[in-house]
């Protein structure tokens, strides 16, 4: 039997006529890729979207700087349903708003509303100008005109934009923290899931001078916009090649001291970066290599021999791909555990006796019926975490997401402060 067709449905907003797609079956209905800002030239700060407009949301265009929302079906203005606002990974290289394995059918028929937010990547986002204000990248930006689009536009697809929660994962975990600065926080979320936030170990100014040289040209906002987008891909892939344990460029250095008063939950996978680590790890280089880029990832040599042993007793076999983790990601977990001035919460997931690897938690994060799923869908309605805070005492939930239980620790990343801290 053949699925009946989605209907066209209209929403009226202040950012104009909105046309979506209602499913029947699904109960839910879908609006792709809404154009939320102005972008003149690839380069160039974005505007907000001009108002008034008819927008075809029918059809989703992974390509576009845009958002996509679900809701479901029976949303209407003055449902006051929670809103959770979802900023994807990807190395600040790739992935979009219109990826349809982030579950949203599943949270609208638990009355989650859930938009997906695209920004600029690569060098668009990224790259800075002597112009540009202080901790200002485009692809935050984005991310901010994004939100205070909900913020205007959400109550008339039945969202209450007071309960907005901003989850992240990776490099999208990473923007939310930034999002979180007292510079750039403007009220648009209640509270933030950063899941294993990944930053650059080097500074946009740091990497400027290699940059350079990767173009071939100056680092002006003219030259760039001026420069054939074919050109400056192939700048930024020499630039890509130089770090391929880190992430080329990305928003740096995180100070947790300047974030605002928002509730945190901060997560990591046990296993985290072990894939990154299976070569010299298999042949038994793992030592090996540690020697080599441990310096190149931050770890001063003074600390090195009591971080290996550190290492060595949680487990021998994979010394790289700890490293790689905790330098990339495990060091801004536990960084904003210790120093963000709001409330957080710290959680370790880990898999049994399987290792959980960087990402292997967003299938059962987007997945209905998993305890994970409903902790979110839980959470974004506004209940409490369901475990201690981290401070005092930092209190860590590890969490089987295989059904194994949780249990609270006490301070599973303090070998990794001891060794990254500044």
């Amino acid at each position: 039997m053949s699925q009946p067709s989605p209907e066209t449905v209209e929403v009226s907003c202040p950012a104009g006529t909105v046309v979506g797609l209602a499913s029947e079956d699904e109960g839910v209905r879908r609006f792709s890729s809404i154009p939320y800002s102005r972008i003149s030239a690839a380069f160039n700060d974005a505007l907000p979207a001009p108002a008034g407009q008819l927008i075809d949301a029918t059809s989703p265009r992974p390509e576009a700087t845009a958002l996509s929302l679900t809701t479901p079906a029976s949303a209407r203005p003055g449902s006051d349903l929670p809103v959770m606002v979802f900023i994807h990974g990807g190395r600040f290289e790739e992935g979009t708003h219109a990826d349809p394995r982030t579950g949203a059918a599943g949270f609208a028929r638990e009355g989650v509303i859930q938009v997906q937010v695209g920004y600029r990547l690569k060098l668009p986002g990224l790259a800075r100008f002597p112009d540009d204000a202080p901790s200002h990248f485009r692809a935050a930006h984005d991310c901010q005109l994004a939100l205070e689009w909900v913020q205007r536009n959400i109550e008339s697809f039945g969202g209450d934009p007071t309960n907005v929660t901003l989850v992240g994962q990776s490099a999208g975990a990473a923007l939310a923290l930034w999002l979180c600065r007292r510079d750039h926080f403007r009220g648009g979320f209640r509270r933030v899931v950063a899941m294993s936030p990944a930053f650059p170990r080097m500074t946009y100014e740091q990497r400027k001078p290699v940059l350079r040289a990767a173009l071939g040209k100056p680092l002006t906002r003219a030259a760039l916009n001026n420069a054939a987008p074919t050109r400056v891909e192939r700048g930024y892939r020499r630039l890509r090649t130089l770090y391929f344990t880190d992430m080329a460029l990305g928003p740096a250095p995180l100070d947790p001291s300047e974030l605002a008063q928002v509730d945190i939950v901060l997560t990591s996978t046990r296993e985290e970066m072990y894939r990154s680590g299976a070569g010299p790890d298999g042949h038994g280089w793992g030592e090996l290599a540690m020697r080599g880029l441990g310096r190149r990832m931050g770890l001063p040599l003074s600390r090195y021999r009591a971080y290996i042993d550190g290492v060595r007793a949680l487990d021998p076999g994979h010394l790289s791909g700890r490293l790689i983790g905790d330098s990339l990601i495990r060091r801004w977990v536990d960084a904003a555990a210790e120093g963000a001035p709001g409330r957080t919460w710290q959680a370790e997931l880990t898999a049994g006796r399987r290792p959980l690897h960087h990402s292997d938690e967003l299938t059962p994060l987007f997945t209905p019926g998993t305890a994970l799923n409903e902790w979110l869908v839980g959470y974004c309605r506004g209940e409490e975490p369901g475990w201690p805070e981290y401070r005092p005492g930092r209190r860590v939930l590890r969490a089987d997401i295989a059904g194994g239980g949780c249990a609270v620790v006490e301070d599973p990343l303090g070998y990794v402060r001891r060794a990254f801290a500044g």
